[in-house]
């Protein structure tokens, strides 16, 4: 299966989690639109598992991108898509830069609006622009 469903299933099931239900299995079956192949399940697995054991660091990254916003302000769903990306942007580093961005760009505008796909665009590209400059791309 595709990547880029891989990865909308997983911003799916984030967004689940951070409203408080399981972001599991019962996830995968009644919500999302393919049933994934071994090597997407260890993609959502990991992406899942990774937002949740970096999730105050990359929130605070996240945070630290905003310019007059505050965590507590943005949509819940686009903030499941800026901890995807910014999980994969900063922590996961195996799928080009240009291509998460994008992806989470094209998300936040399928599940929110062309303002959101724009605010979410900001935030990532001024997340590189600091990982970059801070040294941490390899």
């Amino acid at each position: 299966m595709a990547r880029k469903a891989a990865r909308a299933a997983a911003v799916q099931m984030v967004y689940e989690q951070m409203l408080g239900g399981a972001g599991g299995e019962d996830t995968l079956r009644g919500l999302i639109e393919f049933v994934p192949e071994e090597d997407d399940q260890q993609y959502i697995d990991g992406i899942l598992s990774g937002v949740a054991q970096h999730a105050e660091q990359l929130d605070r990254d996240i945070a630290d991108c905003l310019k007059g916003w505050t965590l507590d302000r943005i949509a819940r769903v686009d903030l499941a898509v800026l901890r995807v990306a910014a999980f994969e942007l900063c922590v996961q580093r195996e799928t080009p830069d240009a291509v998460v961005i994008n992806e989470a760009v094209s998300l936040a505008q399928r599940y929110d609006s062309p303002v959101a796909a724009k605010f979410v665009n900001g935030v990532l590209s001024t997340l590189l622009s600091r990982r970059d400059a801070a040294g941490q791309e390899t």
